[in-house]
């Protein structure tokens, strides 16, 4: 990973073989990040996107394999645990040219992955939110 700060955050360029997740909240725990938003595009492979299934209360988890466009990346970032934590969307395409779309989990790089990581001020956690079995914003007022 390449990394370069500029005025309100940093724009941050993974290697092939890097895996997104994995990269990315590395970076955000060794600069201390607690907070802010992350966005990005790039080339990569085998990405495992999901679907909340609210009924059963799991992902319903899919693997995209092969090569593929991440067009469009988007997250925040909070704390979980007193650990930073991405939640994060995207959009994916293959040489098919159709897009699928989920809740992000993994994918490795295997072209390059460009990402820019806004931190903000704020600092908000995650709590259990029993109805949705989910660790959502713990947002109080």
């Amino acid at each position: 990973m390449k990394a370069q700060e500029f005025t309100g955050g940093y724009i941050l360029r993974l290697d092939r073989g890097e895996e997104v997740t994995a990269a990315l909240t590395g970076f955000l725990k060794e600069k201390r990040i607690h907070a802010g938003t992350v966005e990005g595009l790039g080339g990569i492979g085998d990405a495992e996107l999901g679907f909340y299934h609210l009924p059963s209360k799991t992902y319903l988890r899919q693997t995209i394999a092969g090569n593929l466009e991440l067009i469009h990346y988007w997250g925040n970032i909070t704390l979980v645990d007193g650990e930073p934590f991405i939640h994060a969307h995207a959009v994916v395409s293959g040489g098919d040219y159709i897009a699928r779309s989920g809740h992000f989990f993994s994918a490795d790089v295997i072209v390059t992955g460009e990402f820019i990581v806004k931190p903000a001020e704020w600092e908000i956690s995650r709590a259990l939110d029993e109805p949705t079995g989910l660790k959502l914003m713990d947002i109080s007022g």
